[in-house]
């Protein structure tokens, strides 16, 4: 899985304490899917006693399967 992250991701992934490996599991196997804005998904995946949302978008990559542009994510 590759993922392509965004400045703001970038920016917030140490002040929100986001792993990496949270957001591949969410996007390899989410509870929920459901549209975003823009073209883009968000997805909804519990990990332990975390629930993560991650909001990416694939319209860039349709024609490789494992690329994301991750837009966001953050616990709830």
């Amino acid at each position: 899985m590759n993922l392509k992250l965004t400045r703001h991701f970038q920016d917030m992934i140490q002040h929100r304490g986001i792993e990496l490996d949270d957001v591949k599991r969410a996007l390899s196997s989410s509870d929920e899917t459901v549209d975003a804005h823009d073209g883009a998904l968000k997805v909804t995946k519990q990990i332990g006693d975390k629930k993560i949302e991650v909001i990416y978008c694939r319209e860039t990559f349709k024609d490789r399967k494992d690329e994301y542009l991750i837009i966001t994510a953050y616990y709830l």
